[in-house]
């Protein structure tokens, strides 16, 4: 299926102008996380078309979930709420395959950690528990190369250790933190949304 078919598909949801509008009126948690949880794995997948990986498709729409969330007051929205989400998750894709920063704007700006504070529940034990766990999920290799620089090892070191290049350590390691940022930016939504 052409990415343009795709847009066309029922697969999104019909309408959320009055969902946007609600949340943009009242910057309710409930609101946004219900317009989230109606967008977050179709806008993925149409990110993915694009990206050909479904981790640095997910982290746009984090991120552009992060920019509504952050920019709630000044989003200008002048067709509909679908266009939109459509065509700033296109253009955050193209951005990042241009080698840009777009999808980030904002974002890196902020400490995940330190917003899990708003809730009583959510501790450090929590977002430790969730990096671990995304660390576990990598394939055998990455996760080694993790582990070794965690303990403090040098790139050179870890591949004169496990009879690797220092570019591929590299690889591992930036593959092993996308993997772990992308993690931790579901559970930032998930539980403070």
């Amino acid at each position: 299926m052409r990415k343009e078919e795709y847009c066309k598909d029922d697969r999104f949801p019909v309408t959320d102008e009055p969902l946007w509008d609600a949340f943009r009126s009242t910057g309710s948690r409930r609101v946004f996380r219900e317009l989230f949880m109606s967008w977050y794995s179709d806008l993925s997948r149409y990110a993915a078309y694009y990206l050909h990986d479904m981790s640095d498709a997910e982290e746009v729409v984090l991120d552009f979930f992060m920019h509504l969330w952050l920019h709630r007051t000044t989003v200008n929205i002048s067709s509909t709420f679908k266009g939109y989400a459509l065509m700033s998750v296109r253009n955050r894709c193209i951005s990042r395959l241009r080698g840009g920063n777009m999808a980030l704007v904002g974002v890196e700006n902020i400490d995940p950690l330190s917003c899990l504070y708003v809730q009583d529940e959510l501790s450090v034990e929590d977002a430790s528990r969730i990096v671990w766990e995304a660390v576990a999920s990598l394939p055998q290799k990455s996760r080694e190369v993790f582990e070794k620089r965690n303990e403090g090892m040098s790139n050179a070191e870890i591949a004169a250790s496990m009879n690797l290049s220092v570019k591929t350590v590299e690889g591992h390691i930036t593959r092993s933190l996308k993997t772990i940022r992308v993690a931790l930016k579901k559970y930032f939504f998930l539980f403070l949304f």
